[in-house]
């Protein structure tokens, strides 16, 4: 669990806001890939290695879930707010004509 969430936290996510720049991106790409194969070879000892192909296909299947899951709810806080800015102007306009 402490891998997945290391790996879940070094992962990018699709958004449509402008992020944070890392100030190296192939630092990060360096430390996904070491937190990925470390993982896998965690996998391996663990278990034989059908067994790793299914977790760690399972694995990928969740962090991608995830990343499905962070790229709904941004969408979701960007239409909330874009709600919101329309029934202030909705009211504004409404005083005015009033």
């Amino acid at each position: 669990m402490k891998l997945f969430l290391a790996i879940l936290s070094f992962s990018t996510t699709y958004t449509n806001t402008s992020t944070t720049t890392f100030s190296s991106t192939k630092q990060i790409l360096d430390i996904q890939d070491r937190y990925i194969e470390l993982t896998w070879k965690y996998l391996l000892y663990k278990y034989n290695s059908n067994q790793a192909v299914k977790y760690f296909s399972n694995l990928i299947r969740c962090v991608l879930a995830v990343h499905d899951a962070l790229a709904k709810a941004d969408e979701v806080q960007w239409f909330t707010e874009e709600i919101d800015f329309l029934v202030e102007q909705t009211k504004q306009t409404l005083t005015f004509d009033g």
